[in-house]
């Protein structure tokens, strides 16, 4: 189990999210700062995400935790829900 929270700092529907979470048990060292901006070209729709983490360290202990393949599989579901809805 992990708890968080956050806040959006920024909301430009439909293109831009962006918002901030910290852990329960702040292992990161601080806030971590998410980008999401969706950008659309014929007809096709591209998500660009960035995590920008308080540190070096904290980036490297996120991605030590296996947090790439568990967003990996995240936006695979999504890819695959997406394609039922055409």
């Amino acid at each position: 189990e992990m708890g968080m929270g956050g806040i959006y700092r920024e909301i430009q529907a439909p293109e831009r999210l962006v918002d901030v979470q910290l852990f329960d048990e702040d292992w990161t060292g601080g806030e971590t700062l998410n980008t999401l901006i969706l950008t659309e070209h014929n007809g096709k729709t591209t998500a660009t995400h960035r995590v920008k983490y308080a540190s070096l360290a904290a980036r490297d202990g996120a991605l030590r935790t296996g947090m790439v393949d568990g967003m990996s599989a995240g936006f695979d579901r999504l890819d695959l829900y997406l394609q039922t809805l055409v």
